[in-house]
């Protein structure tokens, strides 16, 4: 059974790099949703295996999100291209992989989380 990892991120061609690494991991990517709103009904329709997370979005930060899957216990990574110190302080279980290390971290870390 492929893993559907669910995919939120506001900037188009981020989303497309993050979907492309996903994709080459053969993780089925539910998304990429661009609001916390749509982000937040995926959850609800489709009960991913786990979560990539842009920490800004346009809509504010994702936290009410990370919060959901905290409840349903589904693990998430945060990416961002800084540090977010509230937001890893309010979920300090989740790793934060810097945008700029996405493709030699986000797969390794995914597996890791997931098996």
């Amino acid at each position: 059974m492929t893993n559907r990892i669910l995919l939120v991120e506001d900037d188009p061609a981020v989303a497309a790099v993050i979907a492309d690494i996903l994709d080459g991991a053969d993780y089925a990517v539910d998304g990429p949703y661009q609001t916390l709103v749509d982000g937040i009904a995926a959850v609800a329709d489709n009960m991913p295996s786990a979560a990539v997370l842009d920490i800004r979005l346009r809509d504010g930060d994702v936290s009410l999100l990370a919060d959901d899957l905290d409840l349903y216990d589904i693990p998430y990574v945060f990416c961002s291209g800084a540090p977010d110190f509230a937001m890893m302080r309010r979920h300090p279980a989740a790793p934060l992989i810097l945008k700029p290390a996405l493709s030699t971290e986000l797969v390794r870390t995914l597996r890791n989380m997931l098996h």
